[in-house]
């Protein structure tokens, strides 16, 4: 749709601009928010990166591992997929910041609270890159939400708009996280002491819960979903693994502080 922004002689197409976009504002985010957390510089700027670059290389192994998998199973080849997806950048780049946390010795709750919030406006911001190559695309519909839009080989059609859609849940959900923070920090200022979170860690589990389930709606209205059995795709079997284990872990919490 939009592939191309010229200035001068380069040459950069619109959904790489926007992802490069996303982690920028992801990390910039991030990083201010940990400092004002009282964490060290030079802990959080080398934390940041790990994190990003195993993001980076999550997403793109995720979706070629899996392909592989299925591929071979259906057609006994094996061939490499292009492309990438968020889920993998998610395992990726948690893994890392557990790794990282653990060796330096640093509680897992307040790093992934302060930097983590600003994964959804990354998503957010990503997603218009999507929209603008037209992948990721929903499928043919003749509802009242349906608009006319390509998908990643320049097929027109009425659409479910899933990029803009996700966008603008992703959006919803950054700003819910800001709310539930600052009524936290409320709470935690007034003068009885009164609880103001569960416990460390809440607004990044919250956030894995209310991701896995948005995506796993938008999921149903997308054309490029792979499936396993019938409609259920290997997305629908990722977010309700993630949701299941944010929520055990959200609760095994709440169970652990009120002992």
């Amino acid at each position: 749709m939009f592939p191309i922004i010229e200035i001068g002689s380069l040459h950069l197409n619109t959904y790489s601009a926007m992802y490069g976009l996303a982690i920028l504002v992801c990390g910039m985010l991030g990083f201010h928010r940990l400092i004002q957390g009282g964490f060290p510089v030079r802990l959080v700027t080398n934390g940041l990166l790990l994190t990003i670059w195993s993001s980076i290389a999550g997403a793109f192994l995720v979706r070629g591992l899996v392909f592989l998998l299925q591929t071979f199973i259906l057609t006994g080849t094996l061939t490499w997929p292009g492309g990438s997806t968020f889920i993998g950048a998610l395992v990726g780049g948690s893994s890392a910041a557990v790794f990282y946390c653990r060796r330096h010795k640093i509680p897992l709750g307040r790093p992934f609270d302060l930097g983590g919030i600003a994964i959804p406006l990354a998503q957010a911001i990503g997603r218009l890159g999507c929209f603008a190559a037209g992948c990721c695309c929903g499928r043919a519909t003749d509802s009242w939400l349906g608009m006319y839009l390509p998908d990643s080989d320049g097929v027109w059609m009425v659409r479910y708009p899933t990029q803009l859609m996700s966008a603008a849940v992703n959006l919803t959900i950054f700003i819910a996280l800001l709310v539930v923070e600052r009524y936290g920090k409320r709470r935690q200022d007034k003068p009885e002491g009164a609880q103001g979170w569960p416990f460390d860690g809440f607004l990044f589990l919250l956030y894995v819960d209310l991701y896995c389930l948005k995506r796993f709606v938008v999921e149903c209205l997308r054309d490029d979903n792979r499936l396993v059995v019938g409609p259920i795709s290997w997305v629908h079997l990722y977010t309700v693994a993630g949701l299941v284990a944010a929520t055990a872990t959200i609760l095994w919490n709440l169970r652990r502080t009120a002992s």
